[in-house]
């Protein structure tokens, strides 16, 4: 099922993996950042949002609705681009199911590289992956995106490390020099 919102058009297209998600629903950013860009993810995503274990501590409930009306579009992925995802980018078969089946979606729709659609993950191995797809520059931060959302000083600070923009411009150069292989 797809969802399309017409007054996404003129937003910045955003895709979002799970972890992405769940952080920014932790942080009480999800509604800005939602209103500010047009959130697009892959249905594998809205299943791991959506589950997870109640009893763990580090389980963040979020409520469909919410997650349903900040989000601009939502994609299946078939088997077949999965398949294509990892037989053409081996190393994409270790990723988590949800950071995989959004990076096929992508890779078989041919929207990147863009200056005007960019990812968002927290995910080490999506980043290198998203390096040998030509990607790397068109990933950022959820802390860059909740600042330009306009998210206040307590909100960027509660973001957890591998979510700011010093750590992801820090892989970004390990990556580019072989340090993160």
């Amino acid at each position: 099922m797809q969802k399309t919102n017409a007054a996404s058009a003129a937003k910045t297209r955003v895709f979002a993996d799970t972890n992405v998600i769940l952080e920014a629903f932790r942080t009480n950013c999800w509604t800005a950042i939602s209103s500010h860009f047009a959130i697009e993810t892959v249905e594998k995503c809205v299943e791991e949002t959506l589950t997870g274990n109640p009893g763990d501590p580090r389980h963040v409930s979020v409520p469909p609705a919410d997650l349903n009306a900040g989000l601009s579009g939502r994609h299946p992925v078939t088997r077949k681009e999965l398949a294509s995802l990892v037989l053409a980018h081996h190393s994409c078969r270790t990723l988590d199911d949800g950071e995989q089946h959004l990076l096929a979606w992508l890779l078989a729709n041919k929207l990147l590289p863009s200056t005007i659609i960019v990812v968002t993950t927290a995910d080490k191995a999506a980043l290198v992956a998203a390096h040998g797809l030509g990607w790397l520059d068109c990933t950022v931060s959820l802390e860059d995106l909740a600042r330009r959302a306009g998210v206040g000083r307590t909100n960027l600070d509660a973001l957890a490390l591998q979510y700011r923009e010093d750590w992801l411009s820090s892989i970004k150069t390990k990556i580019r020099m072989g340090i993160i292989p």
